[in-house]
């Protein structure tokens, strides 16, 4: 039991399913990862973008033998479908909210039983895994919460962000570090928001990153506050639980040694999943 207690299941997501013979060709119009590459026994991150190349939404997905299933935020859910039918068009496709609920677990935890689908967390594989199962199936075996204690503590403990990191319509692809975090395909085409990204992209122009943080005095974070160099605003904080938290930070941040929020210093801890070595010069800022 006590293994079993490792699971956590993430009350507040949702589960949409994509049926139809243009299933697949109409989402991956839209979204920044390519879900040709998608197989049964996987899962991919992926984006939704405005035309600007900010993200409107952020979700996994997973296929079926007949559908695809998208993985999200509850309090998205009914918002993003409303705006996929503006772009359905005479596509065949039928989209649709789900009983299934989403289960998460680090990786010495045993997948469920029964899962409709589970897969390793596609951002890296030191999160554990994901897996979706039907609404009718018991998991009260399954800590039950907004996003599972554990699993916040592995993001922030690799500095991976996710949706409570990010602002709708606001955020950038690349300041998601979805470009280092399997979340973008370079080779797919066009989707809504690809010029930009690519644009950001290949001309090393991105400014900003969401990157992890912790107190210097090993004192928890506050809840809000501005990041500060030298007395000038630098960053804000995002997720956090104790003394670690994510960050979006201006690139001027990158390279300091120490930051103060609210009065208090605090330490980037730059991952090493992302190189820092690609990042583009200082010369390049503005």
């Amino acid at each position: 039991m006590r293994t079993l207690m490792k699971r956590n299941h993430l009350s507040r997501r949702a589960v949409i399913s994509f049926t139809g013979n243009d299933k697949t060709s109409f989402l991956n119009g839209l979204i920044t990862n390519d879900l040709q590459t998608l197989s049964e026994q996987d899962t991919i991150w992926a984006a939704m973008l405005n035309a600007q190349g900010r993200i409107q939404a952020l979700f996994f997905l997973w296929k079926t033998e007949n559908a695809l299933l998208l993985d999200l935020p509850e309090d998205q859910a009914d918002s993003f479908l409303k705006n996929l039918r503006r772009f359905r068009l005479r596509a065949d496709v039928q989209m649709e909210r789900t009983e299934a609920t989403v289960l998460t677990g680090p990786l010495d935890s045993p997948r469920p039983e029964n899962s409709l689908v589970h897969a390793s967390d596609p951002r890296h594989s030191a999160l554990g895994w994901r897996a979706i199962i039907p609404a009718s199936l018991p998991h009260d075996e399954a800590t039950c919460c907004t996003e599972a204690e554990s699993l916040l503590n592995r993001r922030l403990h690799l500095g991976i962000p996710a949706d409570e990191d990010i602002t709708p319509g606001q955020t950038l692809a690349l300041e998601a570090n979805m470009d280092h975090l399997h979340g973008i395909s370079w080779t797919k085409g066009c989707y809504l928001g690809q010029e930009v990204t690519a644009r950001t992209h290949y001309r090393g122009l991105i400014k900003r990153r969401i990157l992890p943080i912790s107190t210097a005095n090993g004192d928890a974070l506050p809840d809000s506050g501005t990041i500060t160099l030298d007395g000038q605003d630098v960053g804000e904080i995002r997720s956090h639980a104790g003394r670690r938290g994510l960050a979006l930070l201006h690139r001027r941040a990158w390279n300091a040694t120490e930051l103060q929020l609210n009065g208090q210093t605090i330490t980037l801890n730059w991952p090493d999943w992302l190189p820092k070595a690609a990042e583009p010069s200082e010369k390049q800022d503005s």
